[in-house]
């Protein structure tokens, strides 16, 4: 466990950790700001959800704690089986992951978070990406409007080195407000024929892999 840095926020202060580990979330619960709401649903709304996925191969979880409750996190896990982006292997491609709990936003928490699991001497060699599904969004607590939401997730990951692309794949393209963000690593960057293989599988054109 990284013993990660100290944040404070109006809510308190806030320890930042980077885990790797699903026995590293033993004694930790979730904020009651996740969960199930009328028009919400949390990604991971109870802590054994979020055990599965630190449990994956390669996950790394950055969690900010007020006390011993996760307030907010930021998720890097491999592509999930069943999606377009587990065809492109070399290089692997990772999926970040962000949520604050509703009743604690707003403290500065997601950017520093999600440069501890993006920032990493490893993503040199993978794609980092984000999918954002705009009837996933938290319209009703937050106040604002699709295209602000889009907007406000496009700032946070932008400084990171995350870019919007185009891509046809048929959940993102399902709204024009949805959000496909990826974060090419300095050695794919530097390497053709893993940039033209990314491109491709944007728009679902096989080749062989």
């Amino acid at each position: 466990m990284d013993q990660g840095q100290i944040i404070d926020t109006p809510f308190g202060q806030v320890s930042l950790r980077l885990l790797d580990a699903p026995e590293q979330l033993e004694g930790l619960s979730l904020d009651e700001g996740f969960g199930q709401f009328e028009r919400y649903r949390s990604f991971f709304p109870d802590m054994a959800s979020l055990q599965r996925q630190l449990a994956r191969p390669g996950a790394l979880l950055a969690v900010a704690l007020l006390g011993r409750a996760i307030v907010a996190y930021a998720l890097l896990r491999p592509a999930m089986a069943d999606e377009r982006w587990t065809q492109l292997a070399d290089p692997p491609m990772m999926e970040l992951i962000v949520e604050a709990a509703r009743n604690r936003r707003g403290g500065g928490l997601m950017k520093p978070l999600v440069a501890m699991v993006v920032q990493r001497p490893e993503n040199d060699e993978r794609i980092v990406y984000l999918v954002a599904y705009c009837w996933t969004w938290d319209l009703d607590d937050t106040g604002k409007t699709m295209a602000q939401y889009r907007q406000t997730l496009k700032s946070l990951v932008e400084g990171l080195g995350l870019r919007e692309y185009p891509t046809n794949e048929p959940n993102v393209a399902l709204r024009p407000e949805n959000l496909f963000m990826a974060r090419l690593g300095a050695k794919i960057e530097a390497d053709r024929a893993c940039k033209r293989r990314f491109s491709n599988l944007l728009f679902g054109i096989q080749e062989d892999w």
